[in-house]
């Protein structure tokens, strides 16, 4: 683990020196990026510094779903596992679907004692796992299809001890109790990605072309379009950071048409622009995001992903 903020950018250092000197760096940052950004590309975890430039990378699957813990590992699903790693690269949990069929796992959660949830996509279960890897809790979601490719992608634990699925293949986001009740469904207008529960009650969903804010009843409070940016390109809008001034970091999916779009952006509740990343030339996706402070270390409060 890292032992402290030091020690963190000092690691990071390192290795980002050992990345630039064999990569070029194509990436293009626009405007400012307040702190640090872990986020999910394509066959890597990366770290970005406030300058755009990559300071950490572990190599992995195409990754949907990233955490940085309290300790300072990271955690992450990428479809064939959900794996944590030191920043020294090694592996201190792995925990892989024994159906691999459409893609094993795409979403983990650690929590407070200790167990990781996982949304296992291959079969449409919701699990909690110990540090041992043993199945402590499971739940059979529906509607599921063994071995689809959509069965779900982000599942969130919420402060009540529900869980929120987005069932991408029917545009479903479930919120279910702990024996399988349904307590509160939204049919989406498009595919649901990552679904946030607000400390107002909200529900935050991103849907590829929108991000919707719905309440309990299901209307939209608030959305932003990805075309509501003149001139930014903003392709399929997946993983979110809600973060605590409530700014919105979000990933993408498919992230260019040809050498336009972004991968990474961040925006202000109406609909500001505060940054965005591009690299083209690296990342073609970079589903899975969480903003950092500008030392590395977590946001101060609950971490909303």
């Amino acid at each position: 683990m890292w032992t402290n903020s030091s020690a963190r950018c000092a690691t990071w250092i390192n290795a980002a020196m050992l990345v630039l000197c064999a990569v070029p760096l194509n990436a293009e940052l626009s405007g400012k990026m307040a702190g640090c950004v872990l986020a999910g590309g394509t066959n890597r975890v990366v770290i970005l510094d406030s300058r755009g430039e990559i300071v950490w990378e572990h190599p992995a699957a195409l990754v949907h779903d990233v955490w940085m813990l309290p300790g300072g590992n990271i955690l992450f699903a990428d479809g064939q596992s959900v794996t944590e790693v030191t920043p020294g690269h090694k592996v201190v949990f792995r925990f892989q679907s024994s159906e691999q069929r459409g893609g094993g796992t795409y979403a983990c959660q650690r929590l407070e004692n200790g167990d990781t949830v996982i949304g296992e996509n291959s079969t449409g279960k919701i699990l909690e796992v110990d540090q041992k890897g043993r199945v402590v809790f499971q739940l059979q979601t529906t509607p599921a299809t063994a071995g689809a490719h959509h069965n779900m992608r982000m599942v969130r634990k919420v402060g009540n001890g529900n869980y929120l699925v987005c069932h991408s293949g029917t545009n479903l986001v479930n919120e279910y109790a702990p024996d399988g009740t349904v307590v509160w469904e939204m049919k989406t207008p498009a595919l649901p990605f990552a679904a946030i529960r607000t400390a107002g009650g909200t529900t935050l969903v991103s849907e590829l072309d929108h991000i919707c804010e719905y309440d309990s009843s299901g209307k939209i409070v608030w959305q932003f379009a990805n075309t509501d940016l003149p001139g930014v390109v903003i392709t399929k809008m997946t993983g979110m950071h809600l973060l605590p001034d409530g700014n919105i970091a979000v990933g993408c999916y498919a992230a260019y048409n040809g050498k336009e779009g972004n991968g990474l952006f961040e925006i202000t509740r109406d609909r500001k622009l505060v940054w965005r990343y591009a690299n083209p030339a690296g990342d073609r996706s970079m589903m899975a995001v969480q903003r950092l402070d500008d030392r590395g270390n977590l946001l101060p409060g609950r971490c909303l992903r």
